[in-house]
């Protein structure tokens, strides 16, 4: 009897040991909510719609772990589906989302894989949503990806600046170039102020560039947040028929009390291509509102108006309006 106390006890020292070094976490959100849109066809028609994959935030089943491998280092991983609450379905890839794994340290981190590009990163912290209600602004197009596949890419925090760098395998037989993507960025946040940039360059499977690169900041007075950003695009998708995409975005978030906040944010996207027929602009004007039932859950509503132009019509139509609310649960 002794002999078998003694065992267990040992194989509890070794667990609770295993146990303090690694770490699991399944994370995710759930979104449920409607929303109503003016002018969605060519008839001017209208239409109610489910959240789907989110309308304020992505719906997402995740899975995250650390171990500590001691003298400071450590190996991650991270790997994230994304679905569509209305039918259960999956959106696109298994692990849309993420799919990475990495060795960290003192001097940052190197992840590979599937993984939010820089530009993504940088924008967040002065994006007016936050990243939320990403199929209304524009903010998410102006990061030229969320994603990279086949990345190797750095992150390495030291004190108020981060420095981030990717680059992206293009998995291209006798090009290293073709297909792939390079980008580098660097933010700075202390205290009330927040400002960063990025750039990225992306080449196609025939050769051909992509150039993005995107400034902005924020600045944080008592219960208001303000958020400025721009981003530039230039596609050289065909030779002499280059397009530029223009990005310009600013906001304010009021946090009315510890439960209650209100977003309004103004985004514009101006295309121009060398046939002038392909030119375009849209502006877009949110106000959005959140009450928080708990710190994992709250609700939200959203009211926005774009005004469109030349090749940023949907349907022929001029201007869109949107109402939006629903129920977010975060675990």
């Amino acid at each position: 009897m002794n002999t078998r106390l003694i065992a267990v006890a040992i194989l509890g020292a070794f667990a609770g040991a295993a146990s303090a070094q690694s770490t699991v976490q399944i994370y995710g959100s759930v979104d449920g909510g409607v929303r109503y849109m003016t002018n969605v066809d060519a008839a001017g028609d209208s239409q109610l719609s489910f959240s789907g994959k989110g309308t304020n935030k992505s719906n997402r089943l995740g899975f995250k772990g650390k171990e500590d491998l001691g003298n400071g280092m450590d190996a991650h991983f991270d790997v994230e589906s994304r679905m569509m609450l209305g039918d259960g379905t999956q959106v696109g890839v298994l692990f849309n989302g993420q799919a990475n794994v990495g060795i960290g340290g003192a001097w940052g981190a190197v992840d590979l894989g599937r993984q939010f590009t820089p530009a993504f990163k940088t924008i967040v912290a002065y994006d007016p949503f936050h990243f939320l209600y990403t199929g209304i602004a524009t903010s998410i197009s102006a990061t030229m990806g969320v994603d990279d596949n086949n990345a190797i890419q750095y992150n390495g925090t030291f004190g108020p600046i981060t420095a981030r760098a990717e680059y992206a395998v293009g998995e291209q037989p006798g090009s290293a170039q073709n297909g792939s993507t390079r980008a580098v960025a660097m933010s700075y946040a202390n205290g009330p102020v927040s400002f960063g940039g990025a750039y990225t360059q992306k080449t196609s499977l025939t050769g051909l560039d992509t150039n993005h690169y995107t400034v902005g900041g924020a600045y944080r007075l008592g219960a208001l947040r303000a958020t400025l950003g721009y981003a530039n695009q230039k596609d050289h998708v065909l030779v002499g028929a280059d397009t530029a995409t223009k990005y310009t975005w600013a906001g304010l978030r009021y946090h009315a009390s510890p439960v209650v906040s209100f977003t309004g944010a103004y985004y514009q996207t101006k295309k121009s291509q060398a046939v002038a027929i392909a030119d375009g602009k849209k502006d877009l004007y949110m106000l959005g509102g959140q009450y928080s039932l708990s710190k994992r859950t709250y609700l939200y509503a959203d009211v926005d108006r774009a005004n469109l132009s030349g090749n940023m019509m949907t349907a022929g139509q001029t201007s869109q309006n949107g109402i939006s609310t629903g129920v977010v649960k975060i675990f």
